[in-house]
């Protein structure tokens, strides 16, 4: 019994523990379940309340699930997209992409791509996708409406388009460097400003395109800047006392204006500079300044062109050059007329290059003379230097110059090279490039001009003068005739014995007054039309040589026993006849024979010889000669050899040669002091006569 009440109080307990242990699991399947619940609710509540579409699909591509976010992106209910087939939203040309994209991912891969899906107006939505599969075997995929980037990004195209079209294609140079100062940007502008290829720049030191004597100043001021001490973010380059300079592929300076900005891109600091060629607008400005004291220099130096000259020498080498060399054109040989260096220093040595003879065989000057063409030489070496000096001497002067590039420009006006400006650098200088050639073109036409009009200003008073001179002396020389004639008209009236003796006597005299005054009217006659741009008028016929020789010895007499001195013919035989004014050429032999008895000391010959389809002739006299420096002026009009012999009026000799000319011969002298002058003209012959 008590043994049974042992079994039935144990079994209760068992029978406690049991029911204990069921509502223990029933609580535990309670908690469970509410855990499931809350958990489901929590993920439909983050399924639904996602940002994101979230679709979830079979196997085959159908929908079985979709939030709120994936209807309002496509514009459907949810049962309008329930059971409906993905390939029914993608583009017809995207539906081979989708399947290999499905059969990657139910491989067990996963893929993020972007798409276009149709919605339910018709119209596409650009989506990011990321689609991965769940362990059911279903497809899920996170769908992101990207349509804000997309149009983002096309914004940052358009623009990164429009700036590099600007960039491209701006006339500016625009160049980028990091932080090392090595170039990463290089636009088309950079290389018409410098000269370097895209490929050349990039990757290059900035110091490619900066002077090697401003390289090491620029780097500080570079770095300065892009370690961010300055405030502002970009800022101009250069002051009026420092400018800008840059450098050329070739070597050549030139100045710029620029700009700088710092931007940070990607925890890297770039900077930026903007540049300008600016050499045009300034030559121009100093062009215009240059010029203006070039017409100041002309006032002060009035028509004296050589001290115009020398003083633009001055004027170059303080403004546009380290040093100037003019050569002019006299009596068409070259001559030294100024040397000037901006170095005080060297006044020595171009006061002795002025002094040194220019070559005589060919040169770059005379090259430059004859061609009429400027020469640029961009870089002097020493064996360009030793192949054109003269001598040691010569080339140790031109060394003491320190020449490192010239620019020869002939100096023409009117046709007439009146000779060559020549400007340089020296060393520490920049060279000289194809922009300052022009500007020496420029220079050089403007300074020719100018010197062309100082010298006709400067001939014309010396015209001026020589015509007053000669209108005194002409006076005096139509004085002394008229006197005779009215002395010897006075004889006449004078009642003595043998009167026709005396009246045969006086008649003569008049006679001969009357034509030397004729002859003098017609010098000023013959004088006048040439300065009216006329040629002497010429009546040909067929004259003999020996004849007009004999006439012309003559018509000479009386003149030539007035000097005290004899006349001798000398006549080639068989002398061809000449198609002459007979009249004319006794003019020619007149003027020489009668120069011949000024300066003759007793004997003078006249000849003529026969030559190849002309007659020679001549006038020799053995006076006191004609120095070398005056023979190129004795056909000049009003010329003479010495200004204080006032016998004559200088326009003898002008007429023989335009005489001779309008013959079509030629006319020269030759002349040796004290030995003697013979004056030699041509004379065409007649047809058939040779």
């Amino acid at each position: 019994m008590l043994r049974r009440e042992r079994e039935l109080q144990s079994h209760n307990e068992e029978l406690h523990r049991a029911n204990d242990a069921v509502r223990a699991n029933l609580l535990a399947v309670k908690l469970a379940r509410d855990a499931l619940l809350s958990s489901e609710a929590r993920y439909r509540e983050l399924f639904e309340s996602g940002p994101e579409g979230i679709f979830v699909a079979t196997a085959d591509g159908c929908y079985t699930e979709v939030n709120a976010a994936g209807c309002r992106l496509l514009g459907y209910r949810r049962d309008e997209l329930i059971g409906r087939s993905i390939t029914e939203f993608v583009r017809p040309a995207e539906l081979a992409r989708q399947a290999v994209q499905t059969r990657h991912i139910l491989e067990g891969g996963s893929e993020v791509s972007e798409w276009s899906l149709r919605r339910k107006d018709g119209t596409f939505v650009a989506v990011e996708m990321s689609v991965n599969t769940l362990p059911d075997g279903h497809m899920r995929a996170f769908v992101h409406d990207i349509t804000d980037r997309h149009r983002a990004e096309e914004a940052l195209r358009v623009s990164e388009a429009k700036f590099s079209g600007i960039v491209s294609f701006s006339s500016d140079a625009i160049v980028s460097v990091d932080e090392s100062q090595r170039i990463t940007m290089w636009n088309d502008g950079a290389t018409h400003v410098f000269g370097y290829s895209k490929s050349e720049a990039l990757g290059a030191p900035l110091d490619l395109i900066i002077p090697e004597r401003l390289r090491s100043r620029h780097r500080e001021h570079v770095a300065i800047f892009a370690d961010g001490h300055e405030r502002e973010a970009g800022r101009r380059m250069g002051t009026r006392s420092t400018p800008i300079i840059g450098l050329r592929k070739n070597g050549e300076e030139f100045a710029a204006d620029a700009a700088i900005s710092r931007l940070d891109v990607g925890g890297a600091r770039v900077l930026t500079v903007t540049l300008r060629d600016t050499s045009e607008r300034e030559r121009i400005a100093d062009e215009e300044h240059f010029l203006a004291e070039i017409g100041n220099v002309l006032v002060s130096a009035g028509s004296d062109h050589r001290r115009f000259l020398a003083e633009v020498a001055e004027l170059i080498v303080r403004n546009i050059a380290d040093w100037c060399v003019i050569d002019v054109v006299e009596g068409g040989a070259l001559e030294r007329l100024k040397v000037a260096h901006s170095d005080p220093t060297k006044a020595a040595a171009c006061a002795e290059l002025e002094r040194q003879p220019i070559h005589q065989r060919p040169n770059a000057v005379s090259e430059v003379v004859g061609s009429k063409r400027p020469l640029l030489v961009g870089n002097v070496t020493e064996e360009y230097l030793e192949a054109r000096s003269l001598n040691a001497e010569h080339l140790r002067l031109i060394k003491a110059l320190e020449p490192t590039s010239f620019i020869i420009a002939p100096l023409v006006a009117r046709g007439v090279t009146l000779g060559t400006l020549a400007f340089g650098s020296s060393r520490g200088s920049r060279r000289l490039g194809s922009n300052d050639l022009a500007q020496a073109e420029r220079l050089a036409s403007r300074v020719a001009l100018a010197t062309d009009n100082a010298r006709a200003h400067q001939e014309a008073q010396q015209a001026v003068k020589a015509r007053d001179e000669v209108l005194g002396i002409v006076a005096h020389d139509l004085r002394n005739p008229l006197s005779n004639i009215v002395l010897q008209a006075q004889r006449l009236l004078r009642p003595r014995g043998q009167v026709e003796r005396r009246n045969q006597k006086t008649s003569e005299n008049i006679r001969s007054a009357a034509l030397r005054m004729n002859e003098l009217i017609q010098d000023l006659l013959d004088v006048a039309r040439l300065e009216g741009g006329e040629r002497l008028s010429i009546a040909r016929a067929e004259v003999d040589p020996a004849g007009l020789l004999a006439d012309a010895a003559e018509h000479s007499q009386a003149e030539l026993t007035g000097a005290g001195a004899s006349l001798e013919v000398a006549a080639g035989p068989d002398l061809p006849h000449v198609s002459a004014d007979r009249r004319r050429l006794l003019q020619v032999f007149s003027n020489l024979v009668g120069n011949a008895a000024k300066f003759s000391r007793g004997r003078i010959t006249v000849g003529a010889k026969a030559r190849e389809r002309q007659v020679l002739f001549w006038v020799a006299d053995d006076g006191v000669g004609i120095p070398a420096d005056a023979v190129p002026h004795v056909f000049d009009r009003f010329w003479q050899a010495s200004r204080s012999d006032r016998r004559g009026a200088g326009l003898g000799l002008s007429i023989v040669k335009a005489i001779v000319e309008a013959h079509g011969g030629s006319v020269w002298v030759e002349s040796e002091v004290d030995v003697g002058t013979t004056f030699f003209f041509t004379v065409p012959c007649v047809e058939g006569h040779r």
